[in-house]
Formats: structure tokens, C-alpha cells, sequence
């Protein structure tokens, strides 16, 4: 039986002075109003035509490399799977095995992605990302070509207001990961961070729209530990100033918490400036392309990190409100006076707040791209809320060793004043709001791996 190897190649842009510099010659004016940078797929060598079309044309309208290659290894992936495990053969009679391929196939696939051995399973969100990728696939195939979809693709409406499609039925599979998690020492952090950043280890940086806000989404994780449904919502209005120390205090919303258990979290003050320059630089270039305009918008009248008072641009109706007590869909109708939201991460494109998958998909980003261009060793599977374990590992081990305890008021060092890890860890446990005694296990066992780091390194002195 036959083994095709499917791989996923990257374009290079054309450079004639290269080309001539090679020929020794003066290289021929070329047109490249038609040429697009978009990844393509080979089948042992040939290019797939299908999906490679797809991505081109996938380029055309969104020009995001990052976003294309992901879609490319998705789609690599599953085209393996049916020339490789399906034994569908590639050109063969001029029957693809993507356009042969049937529900039976895709539920093969799902089950294998689902239940499949260590190195075949995806996660969650893994799963979803994969499902995605293949569902537009089909949908364009369907939408330029007619081509049959090989599952039912259903429509869907998130609480939120925003609109998709999804594929039906092959839903991912939930898992209690518990203590599963990875927290990163402070150096891996950094890494993530430079991944974020598409900075390799020579300095140099690839061009990448959305990294500033990345860097930002990345930071802000891992200075605060909040999850993702905090980090799609919360405002620019209730992110903390940095300060001179180097532990402030951030006010969590109670209503977009996981079990409504808001309040005030520490936060390494360092991981907020990044926040605030993305707030100035990039977030601020992304408003200034296309107006917000939410379905019933509420517009701001005023706005403090605590309280904001909006009235209903349908009604003329005024509302003062906590900002702890405002529920996402609530957050995600405000505007200001210049239609712009006051959601603090948005598409870099069209200026809107930035969809649920987009957390993920910022993570996957970084963590791919420090895997393969500055260390190979940094974790395959982390995922978004290892950000938050990673935050309460870190947090753990400034409490350890008396960083809040040295910083406030002599009548309240005792309370932040503890000799070993385990009340170390019951303080952040406050901080985060919630935490699962699986979670309250791994900080324990985790601090004590991190105690010979310096903790400089923990606090913005590497």
C-alpha cells in the first residue's frame, strides 16, 4: 500500500534583484498584479489544486499568512488521512480524494481526532479549530463549484449576537483536564511572548498584523489569570495603570466570571504594559478603519474603571451601571461617541471585539511559531488557560517570597506573610476567584519545581 506524503509549503516572495543578482543579468519585468502569497499543499511533490486554490483564494480576500498556514496544516492533515488511512489514491482517474471523500470518511476522521491514540487525539479546542478549517474548505468548493458538502453544515447564533455556520453532529469531546495543565517557567513565558511577536532569536520579525495585540491578549493572561470569557470582554476602561511595584490589583467583573466570583485580583504589574501600549498603538490604528456598529447599540456617556453610564441609541433611555455587573452581551452592544467599542481586543481588520476562537487561535500562533523558530523543547499542547496556570504558579512563588508582603502597609504584612507553598497558593486561590482542587494540586506540586529560579525573573528582571 501506498504512503503519500502530504506537506504544507510556505511561499517566498519574489525578489528580482535576487534573481538578477543569480543570472548576473537584468532579470524581465513581471506582472504580479495576479500573484498572491498564500501557502499551498503538495501531495509527494505535486501540488493539490483543490485545497491550494482554496487558500489562494482564502489570501485574496484575508491576507494573513499566520492564519492561512493553519488552515493549510489542518487541511494537510485531513488529506493525509484519506490518502493514507482511507487509501483514497491521489491522481487516480482525476477523482480527489477530497472530492470522493464521504460522511463515513469525515466520521473516521472525527473518531480518530477524538479517541485516537496520544498522538492523533486533539484537543477541544484543537478539534474545533481542525472542524473549522474543513468546513470552509467544503463551503467554498460548494459555493464556487457545487460541490456536495460531505456533512451537513447547520447555521448557528452565539448569545452574543454573532452569527456562523458549524458542521453538525461531530461536536468536540469534553474532557476533565484537571491537573493537566502546563505552567511555563518565566524563560518560556518569554518565548511565548517573542512567538507572539514573530521574533525569532536573531531579532528578526515576521510581518504579522495582529501581533501587538497578541503580545497584548498573551501578557494580559499571564499577568492576571483570567479566562478567555474574561479576556473577549473586559473593557479598556478597567484595565489597571501600571505601577511602580511590582504587584498591583485589577477589579475582575463579577457577571462575565466563571461562577460570578469577581473582585479584585493581583496582577504583575510588569505583564500591563504591553496592555497599555497596545491600547495606544495598535489597538488604536484598528478603530480608527471601520465604525463599530452592534445590533441596538448602547453609546457611552461616561466611563470610569468602576461604573460606566450608556444610553440606548434606540430609546434615548440612560443607564448607570457597575461595570462588574454588566454581562457580555451587555459589553458587546456599548460604543463610544466615535462608534468604536470600548472592548479592549479587536479584529485587527474591521475594529469589532474579538471572537471566542480568536484567544486560541492567538495561543496556537505563538506556541507554533516559538516551537519552530526559537525552541523546540517549549510545549506542544499549551493551550489558553495554561496561561492562568502559569499565573498562579508565578503568583505562587512572589507570595513565597515575600514580594507583597515587602510592598504593603506594615499592619497587613502578616496576612501576606506565609513560610511554605501551600497558604502561598491558598492566597492566589482568592485572587484567581476559583480554583479546582485538581488546579490547587498542581500550583502546589508546580511552585516547588520553580523555587531555584531567581525571583527577579518573575517579576519583569530576567
Amino acid at each position: 500500500m501506498q504512503s503519500y506524503l502530504v506537506k504544507v509549503n510556505t511561499p517566498v516572495v519574489y525578489d528580482p534583484d535576487l534573481v538578477s543578482a543569480v543570472l548576473g543579468d537584468t532579470v524581465l519585468p513581471l506582472d504580479h498584479a495576479d500573484r498572491v502569497l498564500a501557502p499551498f499543499i503538495t501531495i509527494d511533490g505535486n501540488i493539490h489544486g483543490p485545497t491550494s486554490d482554496f487558500l489562494r483564494r482564502h489570501c485574496l480576500s484575508r491576507p494573513n499568512l499566520t492564519s492561512a498556514r493553519r488552515i493549510a496544516s489542518e487541511l494537510a492533515a485531513w488529506l493525509k488521512f484519506l490518502c493514507n488511512t482511507c487509501n483514497l489514491t491521489a491522481f487516480d482517474d482525476h477523482r480527489d480524494p477530497v472530492l470522493v471523500a464521504t460522511e463515513e470518511h469525515f466520521a473516521r476522521y472525527y473518531r480518530q481526532r477524538q479517541y485516537g491514540t496520544d498522538d492523533q487525539v486533539l484537543t477541544s479546542e484543537g478539534w474545533s479549530v481542525a472542524a473549522s478549517a474543513i468546513k470552509r474548505f467544503y463551503e467554498y468548493m460548494l459555493r464556487t463549484h457545487q460541490h456536495p458538502t460531505p456533512f451537513e453544515i447547520r447555521p448557528f447564533t452565539h448569545r452574543s449576537g454573532y452569527s456562523g455556520t458549524t458542521i453538525s453532529r461531530y461536536q468536540p469531546r469534553r474532557r476533565n483536564v484537571g491537573s493537566a495543565g502546563t505552567p511555563l517557567t518565566p524563560e518560556f513565558a518569554e518565548l511565548l511572548l517573542m512567538g507572539a511577536l514573530r521574533i525569532d532569536p536573531t531579532g528578526r520579525q515576521d510581518a504579522y498584523r495582529a501581533a501587538d495585540r497578541d503580545h497584548a491578549i498573551l501578557s494580559l493572561g499571564l499577568g492576571t489569570g483570567l479566562r478567555r470569557n474574561n479576556l473577549a470582554n473586559i473593557t479598556t476602561y478597567e484595565i489597571a495603570p501600571v505601577s511602580a511595584l511590582p504587584v498591583t490589583t485589577m477589579r475582575v467583573a463579577d457577571r462575565i466570571t466563571k461562577g460570578d466570583a469577581g473582585g479584585d485580583a493581583l496582577a504583575f504589574s510588569h505583564r500591563l504594559r504591553s496592555v497599555h501600549q497596545y491600547i495606544a498603538g495598535a489597538r488604536k490604528d484598528a478603530t480608527k478603519r471601520n465604525a463599530y456598529t452592534p445590533p441596538d447599540p448602547l453609546e457611552i456617556v461616561d466611563a470610569t474603571p468602576t461604573s460606566v453610564r450608556y444610553v440606548t441609541r434606540s430609546t434615548g433611555e440612560a443607564t448607570s451601571s457597575r461595570w462588574s455587573d454588566l454581562t457580555d452581551i451587555y459589553r458587546r452592544r456599548l460604543v463610544n461617541a466615535d462608534n468604536t467599542s470600548p472592548i479592549l481586543f479587536l479584529n485587527e481588520y474591521t475594529g469589532a471585539p474579538l471572537t471566542y476562537s480568536s484567544f486560541q487561535h492567538a495561543i496556537d500562533g505563538a506556541r507554533d511559531f516559538a516551537r519552530e523558530h526559537i525552541n523546540p523543547d517549549f510545549p506542544v499542547n499549551f493551550r489558553l488557560h495554561d496561561l492562568r496556570h502559569t499565573y498562579a504558579v508565578h503568583m505562587t512563588i512572589a507570595i513565597l517570597c515575600g514580594i507583597i508582603a515587602d510592598q504593603v502597609a506594615a499592619n497587613r504584612r502578616d496576612d501576606w506573610t506565609v513560610d511554605h507553598v501551600a497558604p502561598a497558593v491558598e492566597l492566589v486561590k482568592n485572587s484567581l476567584g476559583h480554583a479546582s482542587d485538581a488546579s490547587t494540586r498542581l500550583y502546589v506540586q508546580t511552585a516547588h519545581r520553580f523555587l531555584g529560579i531567581p525571583i527577579q525573573q518573575f517579576i519583569g528582571g530576567m
